[in-house]
């Protein structure tokens, strides 16, 4: 595999240079010894007061023009990138934002397993919970409630590939904290979109144990950069309308 380097960019400028650089360490180390193993990627990650030619930037901005956005990806000129919001919380929408941009660059992998834990399939139009869908492959989505400290530092929960499985393989856990206990379930606070058979998606959201379910239609590619974009968009829509 070829490792891509990531360039973290504080453009408020507002952020201490030493936290900047402890946040980075704490990046580098959990894509190397927690992402890497099993997701087969490489990178690393450095700060920047602007990104260098041919890296991958995450922008820490004062505020996004993304409403109701943390963070978000972009895929601009086929150069994945993503943006964040410097909250309370800005390192672990950072790490979920570096996760899954290097999990699925430009936000149009799929893969095919039956459907999420504990979904009714009259709900979304089938007739059998063994039925298969097409996951949009998110790695942090369904687990982003949950985070964990490295150096001191909160990063994003993510997903084992496991989790994409159609029944359990004997893994203790499906996302790394151990948030998600089975295969394709969608813990409390978290989310997960799929397409079935005929190319209608559909997004899953936990909402306090309680599933909630969102027709997204068709995905209309002219409109959007890439299919995580609308996914994302329309994730943020259904949040602010049930705020």
């Amino acid at each position: 595999m070829i490792p891509v380097h990531v360039a973290l960019v504080d453009d408020s400028k507002t952020v201490d240079p030493q936290d900047l650089a402890r946040v980075v360490g704490a990046l580098n180390a959990q894509v190397q010894n927690d992402v890497a193993r099993v997701w087969g990627v490489a990178a690393t990650v450095g700060a920047y007061p602007s990104a260098p030619p041919q890296t991958w930037a995450i922008q820490l901005q004062a505020q996004l023009d993304q409403p109701g956005a943390l963070g978000y990806h972009s895929d601009d000129n086929n150069q994945p990138g993503a943006f964040v919001e410097l909250d309370s919380s800005w390192t672990v929408t950072a790490s979920h934002e570096l996760i899954e941009m290097l999990v699925d660059p430009f936000g149009s992998r799929m893969t095919s397993a039956r459907l999420p834990q504990n979904l009714n399939p009259q709900q979304i139009g089938l007739s059998s919970a063994t039925a298969l869908v097409h996951y949009l492959l998110e790695a942090c989505d369904p687990c982003e409630n949950s985070s964990y400290p490295v150096g001191g530092v909160e990063l994003s929960d993510f997903l084992l590939p496991a989790w994409y499985r159609s029944a359990p393989v004997g893994c203790a856990h499906y996302s790394h904290t151990g948030f998600c206990t089975q295969p394709r379930q969608v813990a409390d606070g978290g989310y997960v979109s799929f397409a079935i058979g005929d190319g209608t998606f559909f997004q899953v959201f936990n909402e306090g144990g309680q599933l909630q379910v969102q027709n997204l239609g068709k995905f209309n590619k002219a409109s959007y950069g890439s299919l995580r974009e609308w996914v994302d968009e329309k994730a943020r829509e259904h949040r602010g309308s049930h705020a």
